[in-house]
């Protein structure tokens, strides 16, 4: 029986990359759209690269084993740990009960994204240099250590689009001729998944005291006629993204379909 595909880290480029992961989340996008079924589990196992007689290459999401009917309200409520650890998102990760979306997945794409810009495309089965690259990287917090360590470290990596940077974006392997582009497209999925601007006033992977009349504010909502001074609310960033999760979606695929457009030339 003829091969179908070959695993993610087969990928020889930045190019490559960006074009099989384009495939992986329009078909995710597509499913969620018009089946109503959420993968919950993005990874380097579960998504193939197609190479194409015309020398082109294709992706291919595969294994919806952790898949789910999310038909009666798109999300999912449980409080359920899913998926692929170094993958996982943080509302995943914390088996909190916030309604987990395909916001969940798209965040999976991001770690995805980072992981394979930092250790390098074309190393293959190459364990030695995967692990030379990773030798004092923060991103190498995501995979190792106790669950606890491995969210500490994300929601310190992702606190900010400066840390961010700082962290990991900066520390992406350079000798791609295309490194500096998946650079803006990391960031340009973190500033939708983390900084979006659709009103629900979130920043950062990390809860705020926020004040109930910027609250109501940057929810478009009226101000409380009355209000101590020193009153605050706690603005959980997962919860307030999840209420916006169809708008960011859309967002999140056009700075993808974005990225493969401009390393293809188009």
């Amino acid at each position: 029986m003829d091969t179908i595909g070959e695993p993610l880290r087969t990928v020889k480029t930045a190019k490559e990359f960006v074009a099989v992961i384009c495939d992986a989340m329009q078909c995710h996008y597509a499913i969620v759209d018009k089946c109503n079924i959420l993968h919950r589990d993005i990874s380097d196992n579960n998504i193939l690269v197609v190479r194409m007689k015309d020398g082109t290459v294709r992706g291919l999401l595969i294994d919806f084993d952790c898949a789910i009917d999310i038909s009666k309200d798109k999300t999912e409520v449980r409080g359920e740990m899913t998926g692929t650890f170094p993958f996982m998102s943080l509302n995943n990760l914390t088996c909190s009960t916030v309604p987990r979306t395909s916001l969940d997945d798209w965040e999976s794409v991001l770690y995805l994204l980072c992981w394979y810009a930092t250790i390098g495309f074309g190393t293959g089965e190459d364990r030695s240099e995967v692990r030379a690259r990773l030798k004092n990287q923060p991103i190498a917090r995501w995979r190792n250590g106790t669950l606890d360590t491995i969210v500490d470290a994300k929601r310190s990596n992702l606190r900010s689009l400066d840390t961010f940077y700082h962290d990991i974006v900066r520390r992406f392997d350079d000798r791609d001729k295309n490194s500096e582009q998946l650079g803006v497209f990391a960031l340009g999925l973190y500033d939708s998944l983390f900084a979006n601007k659709l009103g629900t006033g979130y920043h950062g992977s990390e809860e705020k005291k926020v004040n109930p009349i910027m609250t109501a504010l940057l929810n478009d909502q009226p101000p409380p006629t009355s209000v101590s001074a020193d009153s605050t609310n706690v603005m959980g960033p997962f919860a307030l993204r999840a209420e916006k999760w169809e708008d960011i979606s859309k967002d999140l695929l056009g700075v993808i379909n974005d990225t493969k457009m401009e390393m293809a030339g188009w």
